[in-house]
């Protein structure tokens, strides 16, 4: 791995555990074994770390939900994929809550920051667009959206209440409002 990869697993990781703001760049430089003459020829500033930051939590964000979905075949078992890879993320080790809605909350006006995650948002919803297209749900994009917001308001739930019972009561009445069988979610392990 290259410095640069080493300052960002490690400022990911930070700032996925602490928040943006609890971490300085001088932790980062620590435990990354790097000078800060390398952090900062890498990265302007804590800012455009930050922002590389999202970026690279989008990408492993990105590939793990869709390597997820690969081995499903179905409009519907693929929802449920969803909503089962979001499960098992609110119940592992490295659940702290979203990246993307803690910058927003720490950084309110910074423009790079806002559009990555805005970006990461549209992600997720245009992937759920195309589920709901092929399930054939009724203005698609307009579930998609209320959909990917149920999914942040689930986060928050998950980080403050920390209970199954409340994401699965959460899916099924996700189940009735588009009309299809409630089949429960696949609780932690």
């Amino acid at each position: 791995m290259s410095k640069r990869d080493d300052i960002l697993s490690t400022a990911l990781r930070l700032f996925n555990e602490h928040g943006y703001q609890a971490v300085g760049v001088d932790t980062i430089r620590d435990e990354a074994n790097v000078s800060k003459m390398t952090l900062y020829n890498h990265f302007k500033n804590k800012d455009k770390l930050v922002e590389e930051v999202l970026k690279l939590r989008h990408q492993h964000f990105k590939d793990s939900l869709e390597a997820s979905l690969d081995s499903i075949t179905g409009a519907k078992e693929k929802l449920r994929e969803v909503f089962n890879w979001h499960t098992r993320w609110f119940f592992s080790p490295d659940f702290f809550g979203c990246m993307f809605i803690r910058a927003m909350g720490e950084y309110h006006n910074a423009e790079g920051m806002v559009l990555i995650s805005q970006e990461h948002k549209q992600w997720i919803a245009h992937l759920l667009e195309d589920i709901f297209h092929e399930i054939k749900v009724d203005e698609p994009a307009s579930v998609a959206r209320f959909f990917q917001t149920t999914l942040d308001g689930m986060i928050i739930n998950a980080s403050i209440f920390h209970t199954f019972e409340r994401t699965n009561e959460v899916w099924q009445i996700l189940c009735r409002y588009i009309g299809l069988p409630y089949e429960p979610l696949q609780p932690p392990r």
